[in-house]
């Protein structure tokens, strides 16, 4: 059984969904820095999809620092590193972004918006 819960859906690139999931198994504590990373055949065979697609999202996830590879050990989520924040708005602004555009869209104020913020994030904890 894989350390990350997975459910592949059509209309997102699958190794974009493998990248989203390892993500969010760090965000809820499912995967901890330190945990040994499944093997690319692992995941292939427990997904049931091309090792290829799995080398692609371990590739992405080592790129954006969250796994890192061990030689002759294999791969491991990566320890925790604080961002500056610099960082942080370099990462989080296009993303924030998005969502303030798609809520205002939807007819959603910034008081909607926060409240939608905070419960996603209480339900994150209790996963």
């Amino acid at each position: 059984m894989l350390p990350f819960p997975i459910q592949i859906q059509a209309g997102e690139p699958i190794y974009e969904q493998i990248v989203h999931a390892v993500k969010r198994a760090l965000a809820t504590g499912h995967l901890r820095p330190g945990d040994r990373f499944p093997a690319v055949r692992t995941i292939s065979a427990e997904l049931r999809i091309n090792p290829n697609t799995v080398q692609k999202a371990v590739t992405a996830l080592v790129a954006a620092g969250v796994l890192e590879i061990r030689s002759g050990q294999g791969s491991f989520v990566a320890r925790s590193v604080i961002a500056d924040r610099r960082e942080q708005a370099r990462t989080l602004e296009p993303l924030v972004e998005r969502l303030v555009i798609e809520a205002s869209r939807l007819g959603l104020d910034e008081e909607e918006l926060l409240s939608f913020v905070q419960k996603q994030a209480r339900k994150m904890k209790k996963t």
